[in-house]
């Protein structure tokens, strides 16, 4: 093992060792010598990396949004700007229910993030990104000729705020699965601005 992968697995150690020690103990109770304890370091060797456990909850949420950023870049390789979108649709819905940790994880950073500034930036700075991907996407659909013109910025706002409200009700009821659910999200937010749809509806 390189140095460079050894450092990896250490931080990925601390990661693993961290999110099992907040789900677990909650995060006020949480301290520095448990995490390096659980993560099988020394707390001088967790200090060398992190020089708090904010730190470490904010790079946990950094390691965690990576994941949906690659789910972004892989839906810009499809086709056409509607299958990227409902791409993007499925398998944001299927990170986060098939991965009940970090889930629940991002539920206990939520409650802290008025708490804590440094997080609070971080979450304002993801969801601007976030919504600017969607943005940038209905505007490319636009650009294509694949969407009527419209209110870009509404429609990005919206999906955004239904894929993050759907979650928690997939949670809560077993019987809504990802595939319907983003079925009938095409129907509600694809639909309406498809340029043939938008020709039909002329037409009558």
């Amino acid at each position: 093992m390189t140095k460079k992968e050894s450092k990896e697995k250490r931080i990925n150690d601390i990661i693993d060792a961290a999110m099992e020690i907040f789900l677990k103990k909650g995060y006020e109770n949480a301290t520095m010598e448990s995490i390096a304890k659980k993560a099988g370091i020394s707390k001088g060797g967790l200090y060398h990396h992190f020089k708090s456990k904010d730190m470490i909850l904010i790079f946990v949420n950094q390691k965690i949004s990576e994941k949906l950023e690659e789910i972004g870049h892989a839906s810009m390789e499809m086709p056409s700007v509607k299958e990227g979108l409902l791409f993007y649709m499925e398998n944001y819905l299927r990170y986060w229910l098939e991965h009940p940790v970090e889930t629940t994880f991002l539920f206990l950073s939520i409650t802290k993030i008025l708490d804590n500034s440094e997080l609070l930036k971080y979450y304002q700075q993801f969801t601007g990104d976030y919504i600017k991907y969607l943005e940038e996407a209905f505007k490319m659909g636009v650009e294509t000729g694949e969407f009527i013109p419209h209110d870009t910025r509404t429609s990005a706002v919206t999906l955004a705020a239904a894929l993050d409200g759907i979650i928690c009700y997939m949670i809560l009821d077993e019987q809504l699965n990802i595939e319907e659910v983003v079925k009938r999200f095409e129907e509600k937010f694809i639909k309406p601005i498809e340029k043939g749809a938008y020709w039909c509806k002329l037409i009558k």
